[in-house]
Formats: structure tokens, C-alpha cells, sequence
């Protein structure tokens, strides 16, 4: 599977090069923030499921949840270890590389008892009503409309003039957006539901376009060209800003998006994957023949599925994401396309520890790395990946319900 090719058969003003390939990638982060908004005393946390198979008086049999107890135990001094789902499937990874016979067997009976347990677990703290909620305030607040139009007003000075992506954008681009969620609910899809009182996919008579496409709505000062000093041989600190590239630019324009769920939904409990990357996680060699039924790209059958759209991809996004090591695959091939294509990244950060861009930047480098890297290679990411800080009262134009509180 790849990106679809658009043209003006489907697009009457459509050019060659006009179509703009995003693939925006979101995870449990998000669903966390809903339900904040929401102001449910609930979250889909791995902590807060801990905390409902106790309540559950789950199988204390169930060799996946003795490893979440055993967790809990050692960690209990320190409450910021063992609290993201990636640190779950490190924990999947420990057991396989734990001394002695590994019964696969029961692992996998187990594993399947632990997934229609989460299913339970979100049904219960995720109903009909909020969601039905979230697709109301999508709605009254276009907050769907806003995410795919005003995004990069939630970049700052400096990390806007990072991406040439602004300047790729003009009158008659097609905005093609490839959502993956990795999250089991359908929250996200909710909020980001382009809906009849939002969108219009024909809503003028003598003209096919879409949607205005504002490609600096904050109007952030923006390079047009660096000044040199022929004299001194030299830049000059500042740049030319580029006049038609402010507040008021907006582009007429197309708008394609499709949403789907690698990781399968709460209601196929066994779509759901829980797992790690790859067997070379597994230190026990003699083990990792035995990790088949663990691996997520395998079964969500990421090479078949993904891999040929990293190459014609021109932005990247994450969102809520914990970018630890059991969703490498991910990371490593979003880094090759990074250094190999004209592809860029944007990374929203959830903050609470006045994390620095550049810590952020080295973070995703960290986790999606197959080797070392080059000083070249690093300043070059470093050049290509821009960064949004926020927290829970930060205002944004993307993906944020409160936005407009």
C-alpha cells in the first residue's frame, strides 16, 4: 500500500507536484487529554488498568499481570518508572529474557486474557455518551477543520522557519492526510471527524475546492532568504522576511484524510496488539524463536502495509506519543526518510519537565536509530524536526479539544 496519486481527474485545478503527503501519528497521549476534557475521573493509562484488574481481583495466575505486580512492587518508590504502555511491553521483553523455561503456551493463553480484560476495561470507562460528547464539540468548535488547516500556527519563530513545508503549500494543493491511531478507541476519530457542518467536499458551484489552507495563521516572522555580507563573507544575523507569507495568506484548497488503527480497536479484543518490535529485544537467544505471536509489525504487517509510504511522505507528525523502543520500526524508518528525502518532522511534546527542543529532538534520535550516527547526519535532523511544547493548559490550533475554551 502507498499514498494514492491524485490528479486532476479528481481535482480539476490539481497540479503536478501539488499534492502534500502527511502522515500523522498519534497515540495514547491523546486519548488521556479527552478524557481529561471530558472530566472523567478515568484514564486509559497502563497505570490506571493496573489499578482495574486489582479492583477486578484479576487472575493472579495470569503470568503478564504477576509481571505488572512485580513491577509495581520493585518501582513503588519511584511513581515515574513502569508508567507508560511502552514501559508494559519492555515488561513483555523482560519475561522473555528472564532465567529458566518460558511456558509459551500459557503466555499466550494469558496474553489473550489480558486483551479482553483491556477491551472490558475500555468499554466500561469509555461510553457512547462521551464519545457521542466529543463528536458534538468537534463539531461546534471545527476543531477537525482547524487541526488540518491551522496546524503550523502552533509552531513558535524559531521552529517555524525550520520547515520549508509553509512554502510548499499554494492555491490548489491537495493536503493528503494519512492518520494512524495507535490508540484502540475511536476518541481521536471523533475530534478529528470531518463532519456536514464542517466540511463540504463540493461547496461551490463553478470552483471544486475545499478549504482555505492558512500556512502561517500566527504570523510568525518567516525566511524568505538569509542576508549575506559580501564584504565580511559572512551572514548577517537576520533574514528577509517574505511579505506574502503572513496572517492574512491563505490558499484555496483540497483536503483528503483516512484514518485507520494499526494496532486494531477495543471492541475486536483481539485485534488489539500488545507486544514489542523485534526478537533482537530478546537477550535470551535461545528464546526469540519464540516471541512470533509478541511482534507487532509483524501482525500488523507493517512492511506490507506502511513501509512504501515513509518515501513520499512530506511531513511527518506525532502526537501523544511516548516514542519508546517497542514501536521502533516506526521511529527508524521516519529517521531514514528524514535523511534520505526532502520529508520533515513536527513533534508535539507533552512538558512537564521544561524539556528543551533540542532534548526532545536527541530523544526521538535515540529511539529510532539503527546505528551511529554522523555529526552531519544529526545536524541535519536537528535542521528537519521542529518541535511544539505543551501541556494540559496550552492553547492549540491542532488536535485539542479545549482550544477555544
Amino acid at each position: 500500500m502507498s499514498y494514492t496519486r491524485y490528479t486532476n481527474q479528481e481535482f480539476d485545478e490539481l497540479k503536478d507536484g501539488g499534492q502534500l503527503n502527511i502522515m500523522a501519528l498519534f497515540g495514547n497521549g491523546v486519548d488521556i487529554q479527552l478524557m481529561e476534557y471530558l472530566g472523567s475521573p478515568y484514564r486509559t493509562s497502563y497505570q490506571n488498568f493496573y489499578n482495574y484488574l486489582c479492583y477486578k481481583n484479576f487472575d493472579k495466575n495470569n503470568v503478564i499481570f504477576q509481571k505488572m505486580t512485580r513491577d509495581k512492587k520493585e518501582n513503588e518508590n519511584d511513581p515515574n518508572v513502569k508508567q507508560n504502555w511502552s514501559d508494559f511491553e519492555n515488561s513483555l521483553i523482560e519475561i522473555f529474557n528472564q532465567t529458566g523455561w518460558l511456558d509459551i503456551e500459557k503466555l499466550t493463553a494469558d496474553f489473550t486474557q489480558f486483551q479482553i480484560e483491556f477491551s472490558n476495561f475500555l468499554n466500561e470507562i469509555i461510553t457512547p455518551n462521551m464519545l457521542a460528547e466529543l463528536g458534538n464539540d468537534n463539531t461546534q468548535k471545527k476543531i477537525a477543520l482547524s487541526s488540518f488547516t491551522c496546524f503550523l500556527g502552533d509552531l513558535n519563530d524559531e521552529n517555524f522557519n525550520k520547515l520549508s513545508f509553509p512554502h510548499k503549500a499554494k492555491c490548489f494543493s491537495l493536503f493528503n492526510w494519512e492518520i494512524l491511531n495507535f490508540n484502540y478507541t475511536s476518541m481521536l476519530d471523533n475530534i478529528l471527524l470531518l463532519d456536514k457542518e464542517q466540511f463540504d467536499p463540493h461547496p461551490y458551484m463553478v470552483a471544486d475546492r475545499q478549504i482555505q489552507f492558512y500556512p502561517n495563521p500566527e504570523d510568525r516572522k518567516n525566511k524568505l532568504e538569509e542576508i549575506f555580507d559580501c564584504s565580511k563573507g559572512k551572514l548577517i544575523e537576520g533574514y528577509v522576511v517574505d511579505p506574502y507569507l503572513n496572517k492574512d495568506t491563505k490558499y484555496s484548497s483540497y483536503l483528503i484524510t483516512n484514518i485507520s488503527h494499526p494496532h486494531g480497536y477495543q471492541n475486536v479484543p483481539k485485534s488489539m496488539l500488545f507486544g514489542f518490535d523485534n526478537d533482537n529485544q530478546i537477550t535470551n537467544v535461545n528464546k526469540r524463536y519464540l516471541a512470533k505471536n509478541f511482534l507487532k509489525p509483524y501482525w500488523a504487517q507493517n512492511d506490507k502495509r506502511y513501509k512504501s509510504y515513509f518515501n513520499d511522505t512530506d511531513l511527518f507528525i506525532l502526537y501523544g506519543l511516548s516514542l519508546g523502543k517497542s514501536d521502533y520500526w516506526w521511529w527508524s524508518n521516519i529517521l531514514s526518510s528524514l535523511l534520505n528525502t526532502d520529508a520533515e518532522l513536527l513533534i508535539y511534546n507533552y512538558n512537564i519537565n521544561n524539556e528543551s527542543d533540542e532534548d526532545t529532538i536527541n530523544r526521538f534520535i535515540d529511539c529510532g536509530k539503527k546505528e551511529e550516527l554522523t555529526d552531519v547526519d544529526i545536524e541535519k535532523l536537528h535542521q528537519k524536526i521542529a518541535v511544539v511544547q505543551y501541556d494540559s493548559e496550552t492553547k492549540l490550533h491542532a488536535f485539542k479539544l479545549d482550544h477555544l475554551d
